[in-house]
């Protein structure tokens, strides 16, 4: 089984201007399918699971100045390709804290496993949530202070490594 620093070495990575989720799931939704990433039918169970099992997360919990973030996911029947989606929210976007679900959070950061394989996904989004709560604040700060696509590319697979040989 590939490890998460693998599965992310060409994220996708989007700077989007989506005010709403719904916005960001009709916009996300069209480029990844249009990307032959996901089926047509993951729109649908993306904002079905979201509503079930939400995917917010207070990152300024860990430190100050680290933002909120959100870990949508699809099942693997409805992935064509194996990628991580990155976005980043110009405006952020209102998502359900997982932890609280009374609670709505601003969120300006989303991270989408896209895997093919349903058995892996609770492995790898433990992956993902260790690489963005345990690596060295400093680190995170700079991939979330990036302002192009490029540098989120640069800096994320380190990140990701560095985390996998942490488990």
């Amino acid at each position: 089984m590939k490890g998460l620093a693998e599965f992310s070495t060409t994220p996708l990575v989007y700077f989007l201007n989506t005010p709403t989720q719904e916005d960001f799931f009709n916009v996300i939704s069209h480029e990844l399918v249009a990307q032959k990433v996901m089926l047509p039918a993951g729109k649908a169970a993306l904002i079905a699971r979201e509503q079930t099992f939400p995917s917010g997360m207070q990152l300024n919990q860990i430190a100050d100045r680290l933002p909120n973030i959100a870990i949508p996911h699809l099942e693997g029947d409805l992935v064509q390709q194996e990628r991580l989606v990155v976005v980043h929210f110009e405006i952020p976007v209102a998502f359900k804290d997982l932890a609280d679900v009374s609670r709505i959070l601003p969120v300006e950061w989303a991270f989408m496993l896209m895997n093919p394989v349903s058995k892996e996904q609770p492995m790898r989004i433990a992956q993902l949530i260790r690489a963005l709560t345990q690596s060295p604040v400093a680190q995170l700060q700079h991939l979330f202070a990036a302002k192009k696509p490029s540098q989120v590319i640069r800096l994320l697979p380190p990140l990701m490594a560095e985390a996998e040989r942490k488990q």
